[in-house]
């Protein structure tokens, strides 16, 4: 045992004693959803859909998947509108893209995608301040030769940017009320 093998002990629960605080706060970092500072009720009305051509119902849709993942990994309050809600989560579906990706040797479709696009605007209700505006993007693929369907794939793509935005609307850094 070196003069120095009796410091070590003491040294070692004294790094540890002042690193177990910092790892139970987790340095900031949270695993769940953390809402913009004030904000408690959230205001989410049925998205705009700005599709060309006009794919019907994708704003329903995505609307209801948002708000579900919302309830999923939040303890917001959600409102259908504005009434009664600290903020607003504004969307619109700007492009909602069906393309082929994979053709067989007889030019039957056998792999496909799709690619939707939609805006988030988050506006605090009492000042009318824009806290966040994203747009957002996510991709899917289906299968012909798997009996996968166009619905099958809009169904996962629109569960997906759902999952995507709600994480787009948690404040990176602080600003101010």
């Amino acid at each position: 045992m070196g003069p120095h093998e009796p410091l070590r002990l003491p040294l070692l629960a004294l790094l540890f004693g002042a690193l177990i605080p910092l790892l139970g706060s987790g340095c900031g970092y949270s695993s769940g959803f953390r809402a913009p500072a004030g904000i408690q009720s959230l205001g989410v009305p049925i998205m705009d859909n700005q599709t060309f051509p006009l794919r019907r119902g994708l704003e329903v849709d995505l609307t209801r998947e948002l708000k579900a993942e919302l309830r999923r990994r939040s303890d917001l309050t959600l409102r259908a509108g504005p009434e009664g809600a600290d903020a607003v989560l504004f969307g619109t579906i700007l492009e909602f893209r069906q393309g082929v990706l994979v053709e067989g040797a007889d030019d039957e479709v056998q792999e496909s995608g799709i690619s939707i696009r939609v805006r988030i605007r988050l506006i605090r209700s009492r000042d009318g301040a824009v806290l966040i505006d994203r747009i957002i993007q996510d991709h899917a693929s289906f299968s012909n030769l798997a009996g996968e369907t166009i619905d099958t794939a809009r169904a996962e793509a629109v569960r997906e940017i759902a999952r995507r935005i709600v994480p787009q609307i948690e404040p990176w850094e602080s600003r101010g009320d």
